[in-house]
């Protein structure tokens, strides 16, 4: 890419790069910021060479991996539903897939150093508050 003066870079990390507490685990976070940081620090060395390098960071996705039958994949789309901000949608790894080609894509010719968060806004919204909102009316 270095050659060429263009290129792009796309990581994969999760939500919990933007959202403290969630089940995953110590090790899980630590490796997630892990490649955040290396995103921005190539996006830093790189730029000057006129590559992208970005990240995607999904809230939960429902797959077979983790949901291996279709019972247990309706009832985590259920809950992730339930648990996120926008209500109505789901996201699914054709979300993920939009995203990414996205960031790959000319039209993102200028994005660089982004932890585009895929969660339908769940990060910015705190639940405890919400929750006590909730009970008052």
């Amino acid at each position: 890419m270095s050659p060429q003066r263009k290129g792009c870079i796309l990581f994969t990390a999760s939500a919990c790069t933007a959202i403290a507490g969630l089940p995953s685990g110590n090790a899980y976070a630590v490796s997630k910021h892990g490649v955040l940081g290396l995103t921005k620090n190539l996006a830093a060395e790189l730029g000057h060479y006129g590559i992208r390098v970005n990240c995607i960071s999904p809230y939960g996705v429902a797959t077979p991996m983790i949901a291996p039958n279709e019972t247990e994949m309706r009832n985590m789309e259920q809950s992730l539903t339930e648990m996120g901000n926008l209500k109505g949608e789901i996201l699914k790894p054709e979300g993920l897939a939009y995203a990414a080609l996205y960031l790959a894509s000319d039209e993102a010719n200028y994005v660089s150093g982004v932890n585009l968060v895929l969660d339908g806004g769940f990060s910015i919204v705190n639940p405890t508050i919400m929750k006590a909102f909730n009970l008052i009316h």
